[in-house]
């Protein structure tokens, strides 16, 4: 399963830089989401949609302990649930701003207020929700960006 999960983080490493919302490799979708507190915002990759079979909202989860974040689909709406934009290919994007959210998660992190992270998850679609280890975050550069 480690192997499984770096393996997939690799992959989603290497075709992320593709610059691709939507991002596919051999019929693998890698979901992936990237936050940047300066901005208060939270991206959500249309790939991690796609793995969550396009539900119309998701919520996050998020396990202080652990260091990790899950985005779940809902099928309707609920407390803390955010509506998924209709997927447009010429301009879709999914920007989420939280500044308590990411705050929290910058305190348990210890990260950077200056970086934005990316981080490719790993999807249990019998649970609908795609699990993101943030200890595995990488640092965008500017040119990533």
């Amino acid at each position: 399963m480690q192997n499984l999960q770096q393996e997939n983080n690799q992959r989603g490493k290497s075709a992320l830089k593709m610059g691709g919302i939507s991002v596919q490799e051999h019929n693998i979708v890698i979901p992936g989401i990237s936050l940047c507190q300066k901005w208060g915002k939270i991206r959500i990759f249309h790939s991690t949609i796609v793995a969550l079979g396009e539900p119309k909202y998701i919520r996050f989860l998020f396990n202080p302990e652990k260091r990790g974040l899950v985005v779940q689909a809902c099928a309707r709406k609920e407390a803390e649930c955010f509506r998924v934009p209709k997927y447009n290919p010429e301009n879709w994007e999914f920007k989420i701003s939280s500044v308590p959210m990411l705050r929290m998660i910058w305190k348990t992190c210890e990260w950077d207020t200056e970086k934005t992270y990316r981080l490719t998850g790993i999807c249990h679609s019998e649970y609908n929700l795609v699990e993101f280890d943030m200890k595995q975050a990488t640092v965008l550069t500017v040119e990533e960006f």
